[in-house]
């Protein structure tokens, strides 16, 4: 078993190192393939913005060479026509130019000193502007003029013609002498979609443009705020490399910069185009390679972690599955299997725990022993299922009644065992009545509706003992006191019970020898009617003699016989010997009745029937001279099941009785339905006869109910002349007790009947 318990702590422990190792050496595959592939995805984003910068560069010298040859080609037509004498007539070709180049929203033609011939945005009727009350506007232009370049792009300006945003790309037409002429200038708008700049195949979030050497936004796209952008000269990272490093050719930048138009670091690279002193850039968020990393690898990294988390679950599953397992095994060894309580090892650790509690508080608690009253009667008669489902119902009952720090015990059959911690007498006594008061009401199993009851014993730390054992034992010992008291009851150890503790241990044992030796043997006391005297039958009663010669009556072992079982045996011998003496008599011609007395285990034992007809059979006996008496106590422990039994008996031929009637709990309702031919009235009542005014109504009320119900009724106990004359004014039926005669050995009892005739002599 050792070997076993070591295999089973040392697996879970290799199969957790080995998935730690495994996880490990995977996780680590995992990072450094993320680590490679995030950089290799750095560089080819890094790659594929330079690419696009140098597309956007080249793209917008193209744009600009188009637009500038254009202008050139325009300003030769231009320059056969009288422009400066009759401008409106070239509008149309303007349009045309305008056609040709969807980018241009305007052509105008300046002459030489700044006056402005001719603007499309202008409608012919209307004035044009005047750019020569604008110092800067006009000081550029002339600069322009002396300008020998084919083409010239002036930076971004609102125009006032347009009413936007736009920059100028201007061509000067001179004379032959070299002489300026005029200027065509064509307004691009930056504004809107439809430039040159929405061609380039940018990824989505992208900011791309044109940034002139100074730091002024050329042309950008997209853009939220105009002003913003072409308003001001930027700070930006691509503008510090560009101003640090002049005719730089490419570079790459990171970082944040308001003419980007968003938060957030981005990244993007730029080309400075090849006859333009401006960079075409292209920029986008930083988390672009992000995006592109996990679009790349999600299929690899998804797969990778579901594999190692179907390993890791598989792992923690067998390893939590093996530690369920090795803790199942250790509650199961300190749990009982049936109610799912502490068993023994358990409690007696939480007691050793109250103990040092206690003792470093000086403190107290309490241990309550408790035992079901006369289960083995429920087990024998509705069987062991039966059985097990009634304990379960009653450790429902019991925890409905605790505290959320009481603990409640099974030992094992119908014991439990119940600690209160920190809790002295008044709780102690509180406790148990309540458990006590819960006890009262009907528990249902199956089908069945069943009662039961509790004797409790109550021991004290540290009155009654300070180690565990002796509050166990002690407990115990109380226990049993309140069983011997009546039982449903409770009773504190005291330190007399271990001495009748002692004495039942040794009951106990001399009743298995008498059992074993035939020390049992019957006397009869005569049944007579109360009208005439004749002698109708007996009861039988058995008596126990020891070797020593001591006679011990019933009340003194029959309840000890009943709590250890060995009351079957007694009860099978009794029914066995009346058989006998029935017959014995039946033959020397006495006909009567006898009537048996069966014990509240032997009316539940589901071999009662048998053993009945198997005594029957061996003595050829004739039913109707065989009486059994069973107690309204036993009768109504499970009413439905009493009828049945009851019922079948009554099949045989054989009479019934109910005993001690009055002193148990019988429903009405049942009472009627119950196949019993007679009601034996107690004797505490009869002693009670026309002394009690209580006792008088109970038996009138018997004696009523009796009449109603059509039975038989036997007066127990008869012992005056008094009692016997008033019974018989009653109405009572039959009696019996020591005015009419002590029970007596049998071939006494023949005698009697025989000297009386078969009546009894009645004297005071």
């Amino acid at each position: 078993m050792g070997i076993f318990s070591n295999n089973q702590t040392a697996f879970p422990k290799v199969l957790r190192n080995a998935v730690v190792a495994f996880m490990l050496a995977a996780t680590f595959a995992i990072g450094a393939y993320g680590v490679y592939s995030w950089q290799r995805e750095k560089s080819e984003v890094r790659e594929n913005l330079t690419i696009l910068s140098s597309f956007l560069a080249t793209a917008s010298q193209s744009f600009f060479d188009s637009l500038g040859n254009g202008l050139v080609s325009l300003g030769q037509s231009l320059d056969k026509s009288s422009v400066q004498d009759n401008a409106e007539s070239i509008r149309a070709e303007l349009l045309s130019f305008q056609q040709r180049y969807p980018e241009v929203k305007a052509i105008v033609l300046f002459a030489p000193d700044g006056q402005m011939l001719l603007n499309t945005a202008v409608a012919a009727h209307e004035t044009l502007p005047d750019f020569r009350t604008d110092p800067p506007y006009i000081e550029q232009l002339q600069l322009d003029f002396k300008s020998s370049q084919r083409y010239l792009i002036g930076a971004p300006e609102y125009g006032k013609a347009l009413q936007r945003w736009r920059f100028a790309l201007r061509h000067v037409v001179r004379g032959k002498d070299g002489t300026p002429r005029f200027l065509v200038q064509a307004s691009i708008p930056l504004e809107h979609e439809g430039t040159f700049l929405h061609q380039l195949p940018a990824p989505e979030g992208s900011i791309i443009g044109l940034l002139r050497a100074d730091g002024y936004q050329q042309a950008r796209w997209p853009v939220a705020e105009t002003a913003e952008i072409y308003g001001q000269a930027s700070k930006g990272p691509a503008v510090r490399m560009i101003q640090a490093n002049p005719g730089i050719k490419s570079g790459f930048f990171s970082g944040t910069s308001f003419w980007q138009g968003s938060r957030g670091e981005r990244i993007g690279a730029f080309t400075r185009l090849s006859n333009v002193n401006m960079y075409a850039y292209v920029s986008v968020p930083a988390d672009y390679v992000w995006q592109r990393w996990w679009l790349h690898n999600e299929p690899v990294l998804i797969v990778s972690l579901l594999f190692l988390g179907i390993v890791g679950f598989m792992a923690y599953r067998i390893t939590l599955r093996e530690r369920y397992h090795r803790g199942e095994l250790i509650d199961q060894s300190r749990r009982d299997a049936l109610t799912g309580l502490p068993n023994r090892a358990a409690v007696e650790d939480a007691i050793q725990h109250c103990i040092k509690s206690s003792r470093n508080t000086r403190g107290q608690f309490t241990v309550l022993f408790l035992d079901i009253d006369r289960f083995k009667d429920v087990n024998d008669s509705f069987g062991h299922t039966v059985g097990d489902q009634l304990l379960v119902e009653i450790t429902k009952l019991i925890q409905s009644v605790l505290r959320g720090d009481d603990m409640l015990a099974r030992l094992g059959g119908d014991e439990f065992l119940i600690v209160l911690p920190t809790s002295g007498l008044d709780m102690t006594l509180h406790v148990t009545q309540r458990l006590l008061q819960a006890f009262q009401k009907s528990l249902t199993v199956g089908e069945y509706t069943l009662r039961v009851t509790p004797s409790i014993g109550i021991a004290l730390y540290p009155e009654h003992g300070e180690e565990v054992g002796a509050l166990l034992q002690h407990a115990d010992t109380a226990m049993y006191e309140a069983k011997r008291e009546g039982r449903n009851a409770f009773t504190f150890y005291a330190e007399q019970m271990g001495a009748r503790v002692r004495q039942r241990v040794q009951l106990d044992s001399e009743l298995r020898e008498a059992i074993r030796t035939g020390a049992f043997h019957m006397l009869y006391q005569p049944i007579v009617e109360l009208n005439g005297g004749r002698i109708v039958g007996a009861e039988a009663l058995v008596r126990w003699t020891k070797p020593s010669g001591e006679l011990v009556l019933p009340d003194v072992f029959i309840g000890a016989a009943e709590e250890s079982g060995l009351i079957l045996q007694i009860g099978e011998w009794v029914l066995r010997d009346v058989c006998r003496q029935i017959k014995h008599w039946s033959a020397d011609g006495l006909d009567v009745s006898i009537a048996v007395n069966i014990s509240p285990r032997q009316f539940q034992d589901p071999e009662l029937l048998t053993k009945i007809e198997a005594a029957m059979r061996e003595f050829d006996l004739l039913p109707g001279l065989l009486e059994l008496e069973i107690t309204e106590t036993a009768a109504m422990l499970n009413p439905e099941s009493s009828m049945l039994i009851m019922g079948r008996l009554k099949a045989l031929g054989i009479r019934m009785a109910i005993d001690d009637f009055g002193t148990g709990y019988s429903s009405l309702s049942y009472l009627k339905r119950i196949p019993a031919d007679k009601i034996k009235i107690d004797k505490s009542f009869i002693d009670g006869l026309n002394i009690d005014a209580d006792d008088n109504a109970i038996v009138h009320t018997i004696l009523a109910l009796a009449r109603e119900l059509e039975k038989i009724t036997v007066a127990e106990g008869v012992e005056s002349e008094d009692q016997f004359n008033t019974l018989r004014a009653l109405n009572c039926n039959l009696a019996q007790g020591y005015l009419i005669s002590r029970p007596i050995p049998p071939e006494a009892f023949k005698r009697f009947v025989l000297q009386h005739g078969g009546k009894a002599v009645i004297s005071a």
